[in-house]
């Protein structure tokens, strides 16, 4: 059973039992403060839903509540996400995973984040009910397992030399030459970024800027510091990251650095890829 940790008023856990479903990664958060939160939503490798466990609703800022769930792809635009007394299974898909699991192109998800309910239908709901009366986090992590297994279809394809490259991309933390990709597959430079953005959702190019920005947010989280994170990621300085991070979040690196519930998700996802 999972040991929740917990960090100032935050708990947070990672499944620990059960058959793990490929291409996805589980965390449960919990704020026992029952305080308020507002987020911006950051480009990230893998497509982000969030199922409320609450008989409340998490609020994506500029549009109506959304109660049950939210899903967000790889580089939602702008996004910002605000609720209360947060309880919630948060769940990380990979690329190559989404589609049979979610049923949609990854491409169709980026853009502003989508209720589940439109993407699973009724599903969505039940699932947020049995959440909410679940006992423990290990019964919601199974619970969230049963239904996408349930729900996995083999209805898209993913090109191999697509698959490859992303799988380099992220291998590689997005510090991948993309200009030699498309001769590897035998493939025009034309071809094969038309490919990738159709079954992927964003160019090669901006793949591997996401995937980078996402290995330097999760460093941030770390003692490392600032200009330690720009060395270690392949940034030309400290003020090519700085101008990243906030073009992508709003805030700067520093900000993020120091900010204990950012540091209460890094550490959820850091327990999450050990267990």
């Amino acid at each position: 059973m999972p040991t929740p940790q917990r960090h100032g008023a935050w708990e947070v856990a990672a499944p620990t039992e059960g058959r793990a479903i490929p291409g996805v990664t589980m965390v449960g958060f919990r704020d026992r403060s029952g305080g308020t939160f507002e987020e911006r939503i950051p480009p990230g490798p893998a497509i982000a839903i969030v199922i409320d466990c609450t008989p409340g609703s998490l609020e994506p800022l500029g549009s109506g509540a959304i109660e049950g769930g939210i899903v967000a792809g790889i580089s939602p635009t702008a996004a910002r996400m605000a609720g209360r007394a947060v309880d919630c299974v948060e769940l990380q898909v990979d690329m190559l995973a989404a589609p049979d699991l979610l049923g949609v192109p990854t491409a169709e998800l980026n853009g502003a984040p989508l209720d589940l309910a439109e993407v699973w239908g009724r599903d969505a709901g039940r699932l947020r009910a049995r959440l909410i009366e679940a006992r423990s986090w290990d019964d919601r992590f199974a619970l969230v397992r049963e239904v996408l297994a349930r729900r996995r279809r083999s209805s898209f394809h993913i090109d191999p030399e697509v698959a490859d490259a992303w799988r380099r991309i992220r291998a590689g933390h997005g510090q991948v030459p993309i200009g030699d990709l498309p001769g590897r597959y035998g493939w025009s430079r034309t071809r094969f970024w038309k490919r990738f953005k159709s079954q992927i959702g964003v160019t090669p190019k901006r793949a591997a800027m996401i995937v980078r920005f996402d290995r330097a947010l999760r460093l941030l989280g770390t003692t490392a510091s600032v200009a330690e994170v720009a060395a270690e990621i392949g940034y030309a300085d400290q003020s090519h990251l700085h101008r990243e991070v906030l073009t992508f979040t709003g805030r700067t690196p520093g900000s993020i650095a120091s900010d204990p519930l950012w540091t209460v998700d890094n550490t959820a996802w850091t327990l999450a890829h050990a267990s």
